[in-house]
């Protein structure tokens, strides 16, 4: 698995944990961080899960979950 593979992966299963109401940044970079990625990583992630219709990225630095990954 390629890491940016791994970052998106990582990056769902911590979304998954939040629910669908709108969630600050702060609480994904966080255990993303703990867990070795660097903020490019995560931010690319961030952006192709948006572009994937699975989270959509919110004014004020905040992500909402839309769709479960199968």
């Amino acid at each position: 698995m390629s890491r940016y593979e791994e970052t998106k992966s990582a990056l769902t299963q911590v979304l998954e944990g939040l629910g669908a109401e709108p969630t600050s940044l702060y609480d994904v970079g966080v255990p993303m961080v703990g867990k070795g990625f660097s903020q490019d990583e995560i931010l690319n992630g961030l952006m192709a899960l948006d572009r994937e219709k699975i989270i959509v990225l919110l004014p004020g630095n905040q992500v909402r979950v839309l769709l479960a990954q199968p």
